[in-house]
């Protein structure tokens, strides 16, 4: 799960650089980093929703 939170952090951080480029006009590439972004938490919410499926408890 610690490699989670660190996608977690490193998405926090991309955001924050999204947010300042778009404030300073640069569009385009807060636009690409708010891509890397989705495809980022898309990734962890998977992965999440896979270990919370092969938990002991869950098993029939």
């Amino acid at each position: 799960m610690s490699g989670l939170r660190t996608v977690h952090v490193i998405a926090v951080i991309f955001s924050g650089l999204a947010l300042a480029l778009v404030l300073f006009k640069s569009i385009c590439p807060a636009i690409a980093i708010l891509a890397i972004l989705i495809i980022l938490l898309t990734w962890s919410l998977e992965a999440l929703r896979v270990a919370i499926q092969t938990r002991p408890e869950n098993r029939p």
